[in-house]
């Protein structure tokens, strides 16, 4: 069960149990120098999707939902590297229990959000492990949570060059999602979209990749 219930407006008054957000990871100079590695000459861009992708480490299948011994890209490069070291020391120590102090992301992507863009309500498959960490750049957006089983909901504004980590309840039994919108009302303000940019860390757990 989801342990938030919901309000009379239908949002939580809590976030669910799992969730951890970091307003301020990056200074803005980490994060243009993030972006220009993002959108440099030699840029990974896919567009197989309504928005674009870079993928690390792993190429997931969207069109199966799977991993498997052939998705392996490589080790993540240096300056993902970092970042991800960056997120594991910003972390709390609910959240290091959790983390396998031994076993570094493994999976990361890049995900592309122009104006107007979103991504539809889910939960991570489970071949990833966990913990997913998501560092935002660019615009702030909200991220909309609905729990399934109590219909409780909850809004995460994500900031730029802020970390959200999900784990227990938040990653395994609230879904998450972006609406497709040009605006959103944060503090009884309608806020205009601009690009934003997420980098999603991840681990995997399918026994194959393991014991390969």
């Amino acid at each position: 069960m989801c342990s938030e219930e919901p309000t009379a407006s239908g949002l939580a008054a809590d976030p669910p149990p799992g969730l951890e957000y970091h307003p301020q990871l990056l200074t803005a100079r980490d994060e243009a120098g993030l972006l220009a590695r993002i959108d440099g000459a030699d840029s990974p861009w896919l567009d197989d999707l309504s928005r674009r992708v870079q993928h690390f480490g792993f190429k997931y299948d969207y069109s199966n939902r799977r991993l498997d011994e052939s998705a392996r890209i490589g080790p993540l490069p240096v300056w993902l590297t970092q970042l991800a070291r960056r997120v594991r020391m910003a972390a709390s120590q609910e959240a290091k229990c959790v983390l396998d102090a031994q076993r570094p992301f493994e999976q990361a992507i890049v995900n592309e959000y122009e104006q107007g863009q979103g991504i539809a309500p889910h939960v991570d498959r489970g071949c990833f492990g966990p913990v997913v960490a998501t560092v935002s750049l660019g615009s702030a957006i909200n991220m909309d949570f609905r729990c399934d089983t109590t219909g409780a909901g909850y809004v995460q504004r994500l900031e730029p060059r802020s970390l959200l980590l999900l784990f227990g309840n938040a990653r395994s039994m609230w879904r998450h999602g972006i609406a497709k919108r040009r605006t959103d009302i944060w503090d009884s303000q309608k806020i205009t979209r601009d690009r934003r940019v997420s980098v999603t860390f991840r681990t995997v757990t399918m026994p194959d990749i393991e014991g390969g």
